[in-house]
């Protein structure tokens, strides 16, 4: 597959404009991508990868772990998309492995097993990578490594009638490859819950205990999806992919409180970088400060004190002694 190159590369626009309404075009780097194993779209800043195993409720095989392992190499190459779009044709959005590439593992080796059901855990690993914000939308049936696979998004977008199970008890495997992925999003005593007890739990369920961002109703999957793309729409692109990054960074262990040389370095390299500077300037020549122009109830009436960093706000206001904006 050749390096991917999008017809939109302008980074200071906003994040999502565009309707969902409308079919998304297929990239023609990806030379139309259809009729496998997955389905890959893009619009804009947006790229989807849907899941196209409906007749088998989007199970997971091997040829289909291989055609998401390539798509996305070439995803984290592609500075100009801002989002990746998880889901999946049919009636579900995943409903776990294929049972039948388990089938002859007692032939095989414990080495060639491993390798084989590494392709999935290495799979989850490029999602959670992706420099991209990542969305699951998902419906239907969500069970075993399905769950994973959403996991490893950044936000998860769910019909209010998705049905959850960690299946694997029940067939007397273990969720290995999923649970480093499934734990950061859930408590020890839900995980005990859900996974030692293999039962089923509802959507409302799963965004109680963490799993699930946003529930929506039957049918509206599309419209949520586009109405959460949109709340992005006032972030620096650069910044949200860099806090993305931090946060992850976070998660793994490797910023820590004491690190605060590292962290106070990231805020001064980010302040410094002309999309800042642009954003900075903006804000201070209207006098208004980022929590200023959220709605009311949301920080509107929050103002924070200034620390002066920028010469600009003197020039632009001289006379007020209560600079607002970030920080």
């Amino acid at each position: 597959m050749k390096k991917v190159k999008s017809t939109n590369t302008d980074s200071s626009s906003p994040l999502f404009r565009r309707g969902l309404g409308e079919a998304f075009s297929s990239h023609p780097s990806f030379g139309g991508v259809r009729g496998g194993f997955i389905e890959v779209q893009v619009d804009g800043p947006v790229l989807r990868i849907t899941l196209n195993r409906p007749e088998r409720h989007n199970t997971i095989v091997p040829d289909l772990l291989q055609e998401l392992h390539n798509v996305l190499d070439e995803v984290t190459l592609m500075d100009e998309l801002l989002f990746v779009v998880l889901s999946g044709n049919g009636k579900s959005f995943c409903a776990g492995a294929d049972l039948h590439w388990f089938s002859g593992a007692e032939e095989r080796t414990l080495k060639q097993n491993a390798d084989q059901y590494k392709q999935l855990a290495d799979v989850l690993l490029q999602w959670f990578r992706l420099p991209q914000i990542t969305i699951a939308a998902v419906h239907g049936n969500v069970f075993g490594g399905g769950l994973g696979l959403m996991s490893v998004c950044d936000f998860v977008l769910a019909e209010n009638n998705t049905r959850f199970m960690f299946s694997e008890v029940k067939l007397g495997l273990l969720p290995a490859t999923i649970l480093p992925f499934v734990s950061k999003r859930l408590s020890l005593q839900y995980l005990r819950k859900c996974i030692l007890t293999g039962s089923l739990f509802t959507a409302p369920e799963a965004a109680q205990a963490g799993l699930v961002d946003r529930i929506c109703e039957p049918g509206e999957l599309d419209s949520t999806l586009k109405n959460f793309l949109a709340s992005f729409d006032s972030a620096s692109p650069t910044a949200v992919k860099n806090a993305k990054q931090l946060i992850n960074k976070v998660v793994a262990g490797d910023v820590d409180v004491e690190d605060t040389t590292y962290t106070s370095t990231v805020l001064a390299k980010a302040l410094l970088s002309p999309d800042t500077q642009k954003r900075i300037i903006s804000f201070l020549e209207k006098g208004e400060s980022p929590t200023q122009t959220l709605p009311e109830g949301e920080g509107s009436k929050t103002k924070a004190s200034s620390p002066a960093l920028l010469q600009k706000r003197r020039e632009v206001d001289s006379e007020s002694s209560d600079n607002h904006f970030l920080y």
